[in-house]
C-alpha cells in the first residue's frame, strides 16, 4: 500500500510540475487575402487558418494550418531559445510538396530581425526586419522589409495596421507589380 501512495503521489507531483511550465494555446483567423512575406499564397481568395502551439521548459512545438485555392497548406514546427535567439526548423505542407527551413530570429530595440534559410535551395533563403509601434492607444502598426536570394521572389515592403484583433496588411513586392492588401481578423485561445 506504501508503494501505490508513493507512486500516486510521484505521479500527480510530475503532473504539477509539468503543467506548471507546459502551456497549450491555439489560434483561428480568417483573411481576406493569405499574404506570406509579401506574397499572396492563395490568387487573393480569402483564407481560413488555425493552429495549436506546445511551449515547454526551453523549447516549443506546434502546427498551423490553412485553405489555399483547392488545396490545404500544413506547417509544423519546432524551436527554442537561445541566448535570446529564436532558432528553429520548420516543415510547410501543400499542393503536394513540402519545403523545410532552419530559421532565426532576434528582437532588439523594438527591430525583430530574421533568418531563414530553405533545407534543399539555397536561393530561397530569406532575411527580414520589421519594427513595430503604437499609433494611439489600441491602434498599432508593424513595417516590415523582407528579400529572397531569389531575384524572381525579390524584395518586399509591407505595413500592417491592427486594432485589437482586426489588422489591415498592405503589401508590395519588387518583383510583382501589383499592391496586394489584405483584411485579417484572428482569436487567440
Amino acid at each position: 500500500m506504501k508503494n501505490i501512495t508513493l507512486i500516486t503521489l510521484f505521479v500527480g507531483a510530475s503532473a504539477f510540475i509539468t503543467s506548471a511550465y507546459a502551456e497549450i494555446s491555439g489560434n483561428l483567423g480568417v483573411t481576406s487575402n493569405y499574404l506570406w512575406r509579401g506574397l499572396s499564397q492563395n490568387g487573393t481568395e480569402a483564407s481560413v487558418s488555425g493552429g495549436l502551439d506546445y511551449s515547454g521548459d526551453g523549447f516549443y512545438a506546434g502546427f498551423w494550418t490553412a485553405n489555399l485555392s483547392g488545396d490545404q497548406e500544413v506547417d509544423l514546427y519546432v524551436g527554442t531559445e537561445l541566448n535570446g535567439f529564436d532558432v528553429g526548423i520548420i516543415k510547410y505542407c501543400f499542393d503536394g510538396s513540402e519545403a523545410t527551413e532552419y530559421y532565426v530570429g532576434y528582437s532588439l530595440a523594438g527591430f525583430d530581425l530574421s533568418y531563414a534559410a530553405d533545407v534543399d535551395d539555397s536561393d530561397l533563403s530569406y532575411t527580414g526586419v520589421s519594427y513595430g509601434f503604437t499609433i494611439t492607444e489600441g491602434l498599432d502598426a508593424t513595417l516590415t522589409y523582407g528579400d529572397y536570394e531569389d531575384a524572381a521572389y525579390g524584395e518586399y515592403y509591407q505595413l500592417d495596421i491592427a486594432y485589437g484583433d482586426l489588422t489591415i496588411t498592405v503589401a508590395d513586392r519588387d518583383a510583382d507589380p501589383e499592391v496586394d492588401y489584405a483584411v485579417s481578423y484572428g482569436w487567440g485561445f
